[in-house]
């Protein structure tokens, strides 16, 4: 009876002693600071070794594109919203404009994604080069709210906006260049400048396929343009 009585007491002790769970994560973990993708250099691992302990956040601010784009802005407040300015700058010809002169009706667009000509705006998009979830997840994800805007917005460069066929640029959506390029392939040059040069304009990241992608492009055009 005692033996039974000290094998309880023995039982009722271990139970009270604090069991520390230590997360795999620290298990492995050593000296230096991580970065925002769960990155760093390790010292100790001969010519500072860079290495990951845990996959990128990338969700830690999620998308959202009414943050960047609740509806098209009017920047000038002339009732023309950027939407028809980007119609109007690009139109070969002079537009038609509705009864108010605020919404493009009539015009000629050479749409460069497949080379095909309209007249009807309605078949077109306003395409922003570098899409806005692109945008997103390429830095703008700590941009104020602000400076999303003006990006969704921005008029001031003509690589930004462009007016194209509705299909093709849905058909893009928000891909880069290293899984979508314009079907027309004489317009390959001109976008893969287009993307790099809002993309530096903007302070914006690219990865390494994106800027493969965008590297064998242009090789491709200094090739073509040394043989003619």
């Amino acid at each position: 009876m005692n033996m039974s009585w000290k094998k309880l007491g023995l039982w009722i002790a271990l139970m009270a002693i604090p069991v520390f769970v230590v997360p795999f994560e620290i298990i492995h973990a050593h000296w230096g600071g991580l970065d925002h993708s769960g990155c760093h250099h390790d010292r100790k691992a001969g010519e500072h070794q860079h290495h990951c302990h845990r996959e990128p956040h990338t969700d830690d601010v999620p998308y959202r594109r009414k943050d960047y784009l609740p509806r098209w802005a009017d920047a000038d407040q002339d009732c023309q919203n950027t939407r028809q300015e980007v119609l109007i700058a690009e139109s070969h010809v002079p537009v038609t404009l509705g009864p108010r002169g605020c919404r493009v009706i009539a015009g000629q667009w050479h749409d460069p994604y497949t080379g095909r000509t309209f007249t009807n705006p309605r078949r077109l998009d306003i395409d922003h080069v570098v899409p806005l979830k692109e945008a997103h997840e390429s830095g703008a994800a700590s941009w104020d709210q602000s400076r999303k805007r003006a990006f969704a917005n921005d008029l001031a460069n003509a690589n930004s906006l462009i007016a194209v066929y509705r299909g093709a640029n849905r058909s893009k959506g928000a891909r880069d260049p290293a899984s979508w390029l314009p079907r027309n392939q004489a317009y390959h040059c001109a976008y893969a400048r287009a993307w790099k040069q809002v993309k530096n304009r903007w302070g914006l990241s690219m990865d390494s396929e994106e800027a493969e992608a965008i590297q064998e492009v242009l090789s491709n055009c200094q090739t073509a343009s040394l043989i003619h």
